[in-house]
C-alpha cells in the first residue's frame, strides 16, 4: 500500500485526498496553517465525505465517506516515509510551503504538483540553493485532475468535511523536471488512485506545463471583461440575484470574451513557439462556445454548447447561497502574477510580443490597486536568471 501525503487543505487538496483514501492508499493531509485553515472540523474525526456527479467519459465514479489516516499541522510528520506527495495549494505560497518542504524531502519520492503553476522551477530553485542533492522526481501538471468545491468545512458538529466533484479529467497534460524523469515517474503514478481514471499526456518541458494552464487563459479575460457585472451583481436592481452567485462559465463569457481568450492563447503559443517546446491544443470555436475547455473535458472532444443557450447549472459546481465572486478572487490574485506575470517574463527573454496579457495585467494592476510586475513570478524565481533560452530549455529536459 502507497502512502500519499497532501500538502494542503483546499477544494483540490480534499479531492485528492479523499480519492485517493477510497483507491486504498493510506493517506496524510498536512494543512500549513493553524489560523484560518480548513481542517479545524476533521483534526480528530479525519473524516471527508467524496461526492458529486464526477461527470467523465469512462464513467468511472467513486463516491464515500473515507477516514484519512493523519489531519496534522507538522510537515515533517506528515512526509516523513511517504511514497508520493501530492502538493495542491495557491501558487503564492509555494516559497514558503518548498522552503520547509525541500529538506525534509528523502530519497526515492516523488512530488506532484497540482496545478504546477512553474512550482516545479521554484522547488528545484530552493533545492539547489539549499544544496540539497535529493534524489526525488518532481513533476507539474497543467491542472487539477476534478472540477472541486468544498461544500461544507470546519463544521464541529458532524466533524465530516464534504467535497463535491463535478468533473473528472479525462486526460491532463503533465511533465517532469527534468522531462529526463518522466519515464520513471508514469510507472510510479501507478500508485496514485487520484490518477486512476486519468489518461496523463506528457508535455514538452515544464515550461509547456507553465503555459498549458487552462485557468489563466480562461479565467483572467472572463473577470477582467466583466468587473461592472461583478461588482455591482445581487446589489442594483436586475443585475444578478443575490441568491445566485455569479459565475464566469454562466455570466461572464460571451463571443467576444471568447475573442479576447483565443487572442490570449494565441500569445501563449508565440511564446511556446519561441522556445521550441509543445503546449496544450486549443480550437478557436471551443472559447465561442459556453463552457469552452471546461466542456471537452467534461463531455468529450466535440462537445460545443452555443451561446445562445445557458448553461445548466444543476449540474455545475455548487456553492453556498447568497455567497459574491470577489474581484479579487484567486482568478486574478494567483493567476495574473503567476500565469500571466510567468508567461511574461519568459516572452521577454526573447522579446516576444504580448500586448493582450500585458493588458490584462494592467487592468488588474488598476482594478485592484497593485503591481503584478513588481510581485509576480519571474525567471530569478525560477532559477533561470542569465540563462540563455537554449540553456533553459536543456535545464528542463535534462537538469544539466
Amino acid at each position: 500500500m502507497a502512502i500519499i501525503t497532501i500538502i494542503g487543505a483546499g477544494n483540490g487538496a480534499h479531492a485528492l485526498a479523499a480519492d485517493c483514501k477510497l483507491g486504498g492508499a493510506e493517506v496524510r493531509m498536512y494543512e500549513f496553517t493553524r489560523f484560518n485553515n480548513k481542517v479545524k472540523g476533521i483534526v480528530n474525526s479525519r473524516r471527508i465525505r467524496f461526492e458529486g456527479i464526477e461527470k467523465n467519459h469512462e464513467n468511472f465514479k467513486r463516491n464515500g465517506t473515507i477516514v484519512l489516516d493523519m489531519v496534522t499541522y507538522d510537515m515533517k510528520e506528515a512526509v516523513q516515509g511517504a511514497n508520493h506527495i501530492l502538493v495542491s495549494v495557491q501558487a503564492q505560497g509555494f516559497e514558503s510551503i518548498f522552503e520547509e518542504l525541500a529538506p525534509l524531502l528523502e530519497d526515492g519520492q516523488t512530488v506532484s504538483i497540482f496545478p504546477d503553476n512553474y512550482g516545479s522551477l521554484i522547488l528545484r530553485r530552493i533545492m539547489k540553493e539549499k544544496g540539497l542533492k535529493t534524489d526525488v522526481i518532481i513533476a507539474g501538471y497543467c491542472s487539477l485532475v476534478y472540477g472541486a468545491r468544498l461544500t461544507d468545512f470546519n463544521n464541529m458538529e458532524t466533524e465530516t468535511d464534504v467535497v463535491n466533484v463535478m468533473y473528472r479529467e479525462n486526460e491532463i497534460r503533465v511533465d517532469t523536471l527534468p522531462s529526463s524523469d518522466y519515464a520513471t515517474y508514469l510507472e510510479a503514478t501507478k500508485e496514485i488512485p487520484a490518477l486512476d481514471a486519468t489518461e496523463l499526456i506528457q508535455g514538452d518541458t515544464v515550461l509547456d506545463i507553465g503555459l498549458s494552464n487552462v485557468n489563466v487563459l480562461l479565467h483572467v479575460p472572463a473577470v477582467v471583461l466583466n468587473t461592472g457585472t461583478i461588482e455591482n451583481w445581487g446589489i442594483i436592481p436586475n443585475v444578478g440575484s443575490k441568491d445566485a452567485i455569479y459565475d464566469i462559465y454562466a455570466h461572464g463569457v460571451s463571443p467576444a470574451v471568447g475573442r479576447v481568450q483565443y487572442a490570449f492563447y494565441l500569445e501563449q503559443v508565440a511564446i511556446a513557439k519561441a522556445f521550441g517546446v509543445g503546449i496544450m491544443p486549443v480550437e478557436e470555436d471551443v472559447l465561442q462556445s459556453r463552457m469552452g475547455l471546461i466542456g471537452q473535458m467534461m463531455f468529450g472532444e466535440d462537445f460545443r454548447l452555443p451561446f445562445t443557450e445557458p448553461l445548466d447549472q444543476s449540474t455545475w459546481l455548487p456553492a453556498p447561497k447568497g455567497a459574491r465572486f470577489p474581484l479579487d478572487s484567486r482568478y486574478i490574485t494567483e493567476d495574473v502574477p503567476v500565469g500571466c506575470s510567468g508567461a511574461m517574463s519568459f516572452a521577454e527573454l526573447l522579446q516576444v510580443e504580448t500586448p493582450i496579457i500585458r493588458a490584462m495585467t494592467d487592468l488588474s494592476n488598476l482594478m485592484l490597486e497593485t503591481n503584478y510586475y513588481e510581485t509576480g513570478y519571474n525567471l530569478k524565481d525560477f532559477g533561470l536568471e542569465n540563462m540563455t533560452p537554449a540553456d533553459v530549455i536543456g535545464y528542463m529536459r535534462t537538469g544539466k
